[in-house]
Order: C-alpha cells, then structure tokens, then sequence
C-alpha cells in the first residue's frame, strides 16, 4: 500500500514538472518583433519531423528552385512561385502538426496560401485549357497570363510564415520575424488569414 501511495506520487509530481515546462514565456527587448512571444518546448510540443520540414521549407522559399520544369517555363515567376507551393502542402507533416492548436492554425493558412498560389497558376492558363490541363504545360509559358501582384503578395506571406515558424521551433525564438504566426502570437496572423480569404 505504502509502495502504490510513493508510487502515485511520483507519477503526480514527473506530470506537474512536465507540464510546466511545456510553455515557456520570454521577452527579448533587443528585437522589437520578437516580444512576448510563447516559447513552447521542443521536446513536449514539436515533433523532430515537423521540425525538419519548417527548416527545409525555409531553404526552398528563399532559394532559387532548381527543377527541370521552372528551365523549361523560362523560370516564369508564377510558376516557380506555384512549383515551391505544391512541395510545401505535398511535404508538410500534417498529422504531427495536428497537436499544436497555433501550429495546426498556422498551417491551415499555409494551406489556404498553397491552394490560393495553385488557383492562380490555373488562372493563367486556363484560356489555353479550361480543363486545368495548361497548368503545368511549359511548352505554353509564353500564352500563360503574366503573374498578377497578388500571387507575389501570396508568396511573401508563405515564406513569412515559414520564416517565423523556423525561428520559433529551431530556434527557440531567435531571429528576425515577421509577425504571421499564431504561434508567436504574431500581430499580423490575422492580416494574412484575412488576404486569403478574402481575396
């Protein structure tokens, strides 16, 4: 009896240490854009995959694309912009994502802005085809419609988001941010949600 008593105890004060340590708040005066942002703990909260992917991720945004389809569409802006989208829904690990509330909302807009990208590469080409079967048609770059300032827009916020997700989970808040996410708790999440949907 007195053993299941120790025992229990134990359980209830490795749970309160594990809990507590689960969201960390911090302030960094240096960096106006990082202020009071909740620092959650990598090891109850993030994932070493999703981890992996937001730091990949990164790289692709802010790098040029080196992929055989982009050569032959003459590196056409638009396309690169739709290319490097598909490889962030297609690659995204959704179902370790789903335990973070602010992650889970952060990558919903990643969605939305993925999405949102690909519509507007199909309404470029879309008179040469109204089936979608242009979209990818680089033989045709040269009849698809320009690239409108709203899939750059697009674009910018995508790599945004991705930005400040890396800071906050490889980097444990360091680093420059753009205000996106809901998981730094980012003044302007709600500005980005409100252009994709709205747009």
């Amino acid at each position: 009896m007195k053993t299941k008593i120790l025992f229990g105890s134990a359980i209830v004060v490795i749970t309160m240490v594990t809990l507590s340590g689960v969201l960390k708040f911090s302030s960094d005066e240096d960096e106006a854009t990082n202020r009071n942002f909740v620092e959650a703990s990598e090891s109850q909260i993030y994932h070493a995959e999703i981890k992996e992917w937001v730091s990949e991720m990164n790289v692709l945004l802010s790098e040029p694309l080196n992929d055989p389809k982009l050569k032959k569409a003459n590196n056409d802006e638009g396309f690169e912009y739709y290319l490097k989208s598909l490889v962030v829904d297609r690659e995204s690990p959704i179902d370790v994502i789903k335990g973070n509330k602010e992650l889970k909302e952060d990558y919903t807009t990643l969605f939305l802005l993925t999405s949102y990208i690909s519509n507007k590469q199909a309404a470029r080409t879309v008179h040469l085809d109204p089936n979608g079967e242009a979209i990818e048609s680089t033989d045709l770059v040269d009849q698809w419609a320009p690239t409108d300032e709203n899939t750059r827009i697009a674009f910018d916020y995508m790599k945004q988001i991705i930005n400040d997700l890396d800071v906050a989970i490889n980097h444990k808040g360091k680093g420059e941010v753009y205000g996106v996410t809901h998981l730094l708790n980012g003044n302007k999440a709600s500005e980005v949600k409100k252009f994709v949907t709205s747009s």
